[in-house]
């Protein structure tokens, strides 16, 4: 039986996380073999790349866009060779927060050529691509929101990535920068509206992810 791979995709406070969860506990409430992971930081290496790309920079000294990509990248392969690759030769499915799509669509928001990633995916992933993307699409406006409310809730002063605290428009040409991915590549990626309930994001999510286990040999009603 070959693994799945399926990443989870969206702008900030799209609700990601929470359909994560869901999704991965269903998974496992049926007894398949899951791997859940993310980037940056699904590996030690990983966990080192997050802080330094995800954190305020303390430092006070600006990145070039070309060194936060090749950051990004770096921690694209270690999670590739040790993670990813591993568990798909197993037959489990493997289940992704971000992947290249967030690459695609952050970096190139930032002003990385297209042409950068282009060399840098084929030298990384090789021609491997998840089966399924779960692209979950919100208005910015309303998704800052959401980020507005739940850092609130965690402190006054505390943003969960410094992403978080990027201008409106730049949110802005990220969600068409993702937009644009899901109109390009529409058999593999599932595009989801963020602001209906949980509840209808988490069927709708489920109606793309069982036919394709099923198809792949997995129980699943």
């Amino acid at each position: 039986m070959q693994g799945v791979f399926i990443t989870i995709e969206g702008v900030e406070g799209s609700g990601k996380s929470t359909q994560l969860l869901r999704l991965s506990e269903r998974l496992r409430h049926v007894g398949l073999p899951l791997v859940v992971s993310k980037e940056p930081g699904g590996t030690a290496l990983g966990r080192e790349l997050r802080r330094l790309l995800l954190e305020r920079h303390t430092s006070g000294e600006r990145w070039c866009a070309e060194a936060e990509l090749l950051l990004f990248y770096a921690d694209r392969a270690q999670h590739l060779e040790t993670v990813i690759r591993p568990s798909l030769a197993e037959g489990k499915v493997v289940l992704v927060d971000r992947f290249e799509d967030s690459t695609r669509a952050y970096q190139g928001a930032s002003g990385v050529p297209e042409s950068s990633m282009d060399r840098l995916n084929e030298l990384v992933l090789r021609g491997l691509k998840p089966h399924l993307t779960v692209m979950l699409d919100m208005d910015p406006e309303a998704s800052l929101q959401r980020v507005e409310v739940r850092n609130l809730a965690l402190g006054a002063d505390f943003a969960e990535t410094r992403f978080d605290e990027a201008e409106l428009e730049f949110h802005r040409r990220v969600r068409n920068r993702f937009l644009a991915i899901a109109q390009n590549h529409a058999n593999r990626v599932a595009l989801i509206p963020a602001r209906d309930t949980p509840d209808q994001v988490e069927a709708a999510i489920w109606q793309r992810v069982a036919p394709l286990l099923r198809n792949a040999g997995f129980g699943v009603d």
